[in-house]
């Protein structure tokens, strides 16, 4: 049985990382960084999502943003 690893949306990225959503939006979402490092999970969807893991493994390397 495989078990399904924790996601978070944009809001949920925003709280990890301690930025708001329109810092998120403008700054961080679109970076090749950001992108390379956390991968969106839907990529066809309307709203992405995150592994909670790579979001907060990405907070705790890259202290760029």
């Amino acid at each position: 049985m495989a078990t399904e690893k924790p996601t978070v949306g944009q809001k949920g990225a925003c709280e990890i990382l301690g930025k708001s959503v329109n810092y998120f939006k403008d700054n961080i979402r679109w970076s090749e960084k950001f992108q390379r490092n956390v991968p969106n999970k839907t990529p066809n969807a309307l709203r992405p999502t995150y592994l909670r893991h790579d979001v907060e493994r990405f907070r705790n390397l890259n202290e760029w943003f």
